[in-house]
């Protein structure tokens, strides 16, 4: 199958530079959290200009001690959103917390902040907002309904680094952000992520939460060995360094998708990725929502026989056998999440990715849908 897949959804942007610096730190003989973690980190915190930035192994680990840091227990409950990858809510339950179900707004996909305040109950700690494939969620909204409940704030911003509102980074608006570097998203280290706080109590924490309990060297706590090696911080430090051309490059490729695809969205077949004013879309992925007149995995199995490889665009993580079974959350109350698990559709999009790619993949899509050309 992945031998005829001409178009991946995704290509790692990993240069030269970034194979030079790995070389540097094998050759050094220090492989694991060392001195490229503790640049790359000073990097990220002057780039989302906040006061502390820890890097870990993944993104999972991120949210895990977040919970931790934010001490909730098991009554504890952390409204999150339905349409997303299941590592937001595992991460809720690995930290001891108890996971709930907000649905999505159908433009953005992105948590629907009319419906938070619903949700919240005598038991509600926490709101853990994703920003969906780079697209902010509304983090003003949410902000002000988290003040009103005195709730905290965890931004699952795995998929948007260097997404912003205004000239707000995010994962910098609540009380602690956390951003992935897995291979699907822009910049990569392999495996990796990373948490930011402004809060000196919490970044204390979370320091010694990723590293055995040890601060000041002595183990202070339990936690856990979530560090970032100094291989990965190497592989990712030219990405970082480069990030905002890589973000451009991005929005540029998204625009000229828009541009080729609008027809569909026109004549409401597809909805096209949406960008409020003043926000800053990465990318993250491209994903578009299908009408109910088109079967999604029948064109999917048609691009993918042209050399297009395409996804759905996330999970409707309720309707996922484990949440299902455990949380019997009414559909009401993930009808859009559900919609969008069915009828999105994920298509490449990649750095090195040139015009004539997305002509090639726009028209695909345009004769695999046959008598509704996108003119």
């Amino acid at each position: 199958m992945y031998s005829m897949i001409k178009f991946p959804i995704i290509k790692p942007f990993i240069t030269r530079d970034s194979e030079e610096e790995v070389l540097k730190v094998l050759r050094s003989g220090w492989l694991t959290q060392g001195r490229y973690v503790g640049i790359l980190e000073e990097r990220i915190k002057t780039y989302n200009k906040s006061r502390h930035a820890f890097l870990l192994n993944s993104a999972t680990s991120g949210l895990i001690i977040a919970i931790k840091a934010l001490e909730l227990r098991q009554k504890d409950e952390v409204i999150c959103l339905s349409f997303t990858f299941p590592a937001t809510l595992n991460s809720v339950i690995l930290g001891g917390a108890t996971p709930t179900f907000c649905d999505i707004d159908l433009d953005t996909f992105n948590i629907s902040a009319e419906k938070i305040e619903s949700s919240i109950t005598k038991n509600t700690k926490a709101i853990m907002p994703v920003s969906e494939f780079g697209l902010p969620a509304d983090m003003k909204a949410i902000l002000k309904i988290a003040h009103k409940h005195n709730l905290s704030v965890i931004e699952d911003a795995a998929c948007a680094f260097g997404s912003k509102i205004h000239d707000k980074k995010i994962g910098s608006f609540g009380d602690i952000g956390v951003f992935s570097f897995h291979p699907r998203k822009i910049i990569t280290s392999g495996e990796g992520g990373c948490v930011i706080t402004d809060s000196g109590k919490l970044a204390k924490r979370l320091k010694f939460l990723r590293n055995q309990g040890l601060e000041n060297n002595r183990f202070v706590s339990y936690g856990y060995n979530f560090r970032m090696s100094d291989i990965q911080a190497a592989v990712l430090l030219n990405q970082a360094v480069k990030i905002e051309d890589i973000i451009h490059r991005r929005i540029s490729l998204a625009g000229n998708y828009n541009r080729l695809l609008k027809g569909f969205q026109d004549k409401e077949l597809v909805k096209l990725p949406a960008c409020p004013k003043n926000y800053r879309h990465t990318y993250q992925s491209y994903v578009i929502l299908l009408s109910k007149k088109i079967n999604r995995d029948r064109l999917s199995e048609v691009l993918r026989k042209k050399g297009i490889e395409t996804k759905f665009g996330t999970y409707c993580v309720p309707a996922l056998d484990f949440y299902r079974k455990n949380f019997k959350v009414s559909k009401d109350k993930y009808k859009n999440a559900y919609l969008a698990y069915k009828q999105s559709l994920t298509i490449p999009l990649y750095h090195t990715m040139g015009r004539v790619d997305q002509e090639f993949i726009a028209n695909s899509i345009t004769k695999a849908i046959p008598g509704r050309s996108n003119a």
